[in-house]
């Protein structure tokens, strides 16, 4: 169980302190002229990070307006995935793509904006000649909602796709929180883990990777939000009085309040745009039509 003062994040990048010991992981960084790249390999099951053993791999830019970046970002976001999957020798033609969060909710919209713009063939395979899909892998999406909409867990529904589908990989888009203001709209992250859909903000639901749906799964997850209580820790520099008012805020449940910059919608459209690019040239890399 988290402390009250807790700030959540879902980063495994921001977790990682001058204190923490680098023998849990390996950590290497790379950048170009758009974007930065931080990988991190947690490498035993017990660590200070709190993260699961394997791969976490973050893609940030400055400027997610500047087209050039979005590129870069597509095509590191394709690149991750591909080596992601050769890593673990992964030998997959039917994929499920999860769109995570509520769509009537901007700052929760993002996976089911990313899948509804993904090339689906599922229904092709089934139907179709296969001369007339080559370039395509099977590839079904599912946004499942939130329970507030649906009345059951998200990972309820994906299970029971699952076991129908059959699929060789699974891939979850959901938004993710930050501990750092600068980073919302601007840092995405992958890992080989799966996913705890509301981990970053203290909403734990049953989380879906290999172990729980018995199917590898990459997660892939944008900053769109941080806490009350992360802008209180970047705001104010002196670390005694920061502390001073997160102990006053947690007193009235307010440290966890969440909150996403006025400039969502744009940044939304940008986000969904970039994100379906680079996870269609995944899905479909001899496509010549995306």
């Amino acid at each position: 169980m988290k402390e009250k003062n807790t700030i959540y994040t879902d980063f495994a990048d921001e977790i990682i302190t001058k204190e923490t010991k680098n023998k849990a992981y390996k950590y290497t960084e790379k950048q170009n002229d758009y974007i930065k790249m931080h990988h991190i390999s947690v490498l035993e099951d017990e660590n200070e990070l709190g993260k699961e053993k394997g791969e976490y791999i973050t893609i940030e830019c400055e400027d997610m307006g500047n087209h050039i970046a979005r590129t870069h970002m597509a095509e590191a976001i394709c690149e991750s995935m591909m080596h992601m999957c050769e890593a673990r020798n992964l030998n997959f033609q039917k994929i499920l793509v999860i769109g995570l969060g509520n769509r009537e909710i901007i700052s929760d919209a993002l996976g089911p904006y990313v899948a509804s713009k993904l090339l689906v063939t599922a229904h092709l395979y089934e139907n179709e000649d296969k001369a007339y899909l080559k370039g395509t892998r099977n590839v079904a999406v599912l946004s499942p909602g939130v329970m507030g909409q649906t009345g059951m867990e998200s990972f309820s529904i994906v299970k029971s796709v699952t076991q129908m589908y059959q699929p060789d990989l699974i891939i979850a888009i959901d938004a993710l929180a930050t501990r750092n203001l600068n980073r919302i709209n601007r840092v995405i992250q992958l890992n080989d883990t799966g996913i705890q859909p509301g981990s970053g903000v203290g909403n734990y639901r049953h989380a879906l990777n290999e172990a729980s749906l018995h199917v590898p799964v990459i997660a892939i997850g944008v900053a769109t939000v941080s806490s009350v209580g992360a802008i209180v820790s970047d705001v104010l520099q002196d670390e005694k009085d920061a502390k001073n008012i997160l102990k006053r805020l947690s007193k009235v449940k307010r440290m966890d309040m969440i909150v996403t910059p006025k400039s969502m919608d744009d940044a939304l459209q940008y986000l969904t745009d970039m994100l379906s690019d680079g996870i269609n040239h995944f899905l479909h890399p001899d496509f010549d039509n995306l």
